[in-house]
């Protein structure tokens, strides 16, 4: 049992990657999500309501309504009453949010170049057919190999959002949907990467413990409080540093891991359905060398983007 053979792992792993990478070379001024939905209602030819930009940008109703609020209210997008349908909203861009908007094109692209720079040229082109998969995008999006160097695809009159990160994001959309799916109400993803950390590494710190399992600090507190209140996990002092706090598995915990493995595993059989058999290995191989880059890949660069 080992959380790094997990593909929603190395999802979640890819995933913080993409938003450290992210924050340092866009900012602040958006999120990837924010970007995607600005970038399928510019892309569109014709006008689009929330609902058809939320599909074509891979967000869920509730999602996009918050999405396209904030962004109305930032000033990059207008909604306006649709001519042609009376009781229809149209989501617009404003020209200057259009300019803007392109002047982010070169932050994005490095934000992809610096997220796949641990692979091979051969290995980015088909780690992007793979996401495509993973993503469950395959039936709208084809392959992305034809897709142009951009990260777009036509479809259709509105082209598809292929860049690697937001590819991630929906995979891990996807894989969510699938566990709660299979394992709904009894544990979530993150919970239980932390019990099989803790069953492959024994008592951890919670730093430690948090970074094996792919949890922000934040998160890795949240997920141990709701852990240990369900008896599964118990922290105790580090005896080498009375500072710092060790977590171990209960025994009801342990025996939680191996009554919900077959579970676990249908989860991943699910989400590499897609995927040719003889490839399914290598997917959790590539998306770990996306995930586990050399900390010179995400350390901030500044000047000319």
């Amino acid at each position: 049992m080992d959380s790094r053979a997990l593909v929603g792992h190395q999802l979640r792993r890819c995933h913080q990657v993409h938003n450290a990478v992210w924050a340092d070379a866009v900012g602040g001024l958006l999120t990837s999500p924010q970007y995607s939905v600005l970038f399928t209602v510019a892309a569109a030819e014709w006008p689009l309501d929330q609902l058809s930009v939320g599909r074509a940008a891979g967000l869920d109703r509730t999602t996009v309504a918050g999405v396209i609020r904030r962004l109305e209210e930032q000033g990059w997008l207008r909604r306006e009453r649709d001519p042609a349908d009376a009781r229809r909203q149209v989501v617009t861009l404003p020209v200057p949010a259009a300019v803007a908007l392109d002047g982010l094109a070169p932050a994005v692209r490095t934000v992809q170049e610096r997220l796949v720079a641990p692979l091979a040229a051969a290995d980015r082109v088909w780690l992007g057919r793979r996401l495509v998969d993973l993503s469950g995008h395959h039936d709208a999006a084809g392959t992305a190999d034809d897709s142009d160097r951009h990260g777009v695809r036509q479809v259709g009159q509105v082209e598809e959002d292929l860049r690697p990160g937001h590819l991630i994001r929906l995979a891990q959309q996807r894989h969510t949907l699938l566990w709660a799916d299979e394992l709904g109400g009894i544990i979530t993803g993150p919970q239980f990467a932390v019990l099989l950390v803790l069953v492959t590494s024994g008592p951890t710190g919670q730093g430690a413990l948090a970074g094996r399992a792919a949890l922000d600090r934040s998160s890795a507190s949240d997920v141990l409080r709701r852990l240990e209140a369900r008896g599964w996990t118990a922290r105790r002092p580090d005896p080498d540093d009375r500072r710092s706090r060790l977590v171990s598995l209960t025994t009801v915990g342990r025996a939680l891991v191996d009554e919900l493995w077959p579970a676990v595993n249908r989860v991943q059989e699910r989400i590499l359905e897609p995927v040719p058999v003889a490839e399914r290995d290598r997917v959790v191989e590539v998306l770990a060398a996306v995930g586990n880059p050399p900390p010179a890949a995400l350390a901030p660069r500044h000047g000319g983007q």
